[in-house]
């Protein structure tokens, strides 16, 4: 537990939760000051830019503070935290459109060319074959969306993917096939 000079830095977890979720703010901000450097090392691992996980980190824990009376204390604090983090980094990737050349490589064969585009047609091709692969990311159940948007918007390996989502390397690749398969037949 992180040293902040207040004696109630020793508390446990679940009372600062059952403090917190009572209205107190203090018992809150202890709370989210003993997780903030472990999420933004774990939000290292969705984006490389610290200023973007310190970002999300400070959305994710906006999320948390208008929403800790739902918290479900039968599971840890962190576990809630880090799915709240998690969602809002890959909300943050979709909305980063410029890293979705991997995707468009896959799918529309030419793309690697349009990627390179240039003048203002080959941009609007570029946009609109973006804006149509986001599209039809998002339309995939969650299952699929999550880890088609690592793989086919981050560029992240199936090993990565394996290591973020804690899923074994088999059921990440049949994940990644079975996204493939879907966008494909769209």
């Amino acid at each position: 537990m992180e040293k902040t000079g207040s004696k109630r830095t020793n508390i446990p977890d679940r009372e600062l939760i059952a403090q917190a979720t009572s209205g107190d703010q203090v018992a809150l901000t202890l709370l989210l000051e003993r997780y903030r450097g472990p999420l933004i090392a774990h939000l290292m691992n969705y984006v490389k830019v610290v200023e973007d996980a310190e970002d999300i980190c400070q959305k994710s824990f906006l999320k948390v503070y208008m929403n800790i009376d739902r918290y479900d204390a039968s599971y840890a604090f962190s576990t809630w935290l880090y799915n709240i983090a998690r969602n809002e980094a890959v909300d943050h990737l979709r909305r980063k459109s410029n890293s979705i050349a991997p995707l468009l490589v896959e799918q529309e064969g030419d793309a690697a060319e349009v990627a390179g585009a240039e003048n203002p047609e080959e941009k609007i091709i570029l946009d609109q074959a973006v804006a149509k692969s986001l599209e039809r990311i998002a339309g995939l159940p969650e299952v699929y969306r999550e880890v088609a948007e690592l793989r086919f918007l981050r560029d992240l390996s199936y090993e990565d993917i394996a290591r973020m989502l804690s899923l074994p390397m088999g059921t990440v690749k049949t994940r990644i096939r079975r996204a493939r398969k879907l966008l494909m037949e769209e």
